[in-house]
């Protein structure tokens, strides 16, 4: 399982990818700045990208992105998960909700890819 963590605050994306690391040791993950969000998962080829909203619209390099969280910044940390083009809104993401979406794409990653 590769995930990408490429939050646009830099503590925020070490400090996830350092709890993601934490819980699911297994997992290899990689921070990066946004700005080589497209290079990275050309790259790395991540299962699953955790990123910042960009109102909606997904960046180019993510269409082969199964999985990705993107982070509603603002008074709270709702998110939006998206899973092969279905989204649905969490309110306040907890670090439980994000562990949950790291094991559902992990099971649904296709064992050729891993």
């Amino acid at each position: 399982m590769r995930v990408l963590v490429t939050v646009t605050l830099r503590m925020y994306r070490e400090v996830l990818a350092l709890s993601l690391h934490n819980h699911r040791p297994d997992a290899e993950v990689l921070i990066s700045p946004p700005e080589a969000l497209n290079w990275e998962i050309g790259r790395f080829r991540p299962h699953l990208v955790v990123l910042d909203d960009n109102d909606g619209a997904a960046p180019d390099g993510l269409s082969g992105v199964l999985y990705r969280v993107e982070i509603l910044l603002g008074a709270s940390m709702d998110a939006r998960i998206s899973v092969d083009g279905q989204a649905r809104e969490v309110k306040d993401i907890c670090m439980e909700d994000l562990l949950a979406v790291v094991d559902r794409a992990e099971k649904m990653i296709p064992k050729e890819t891993e």
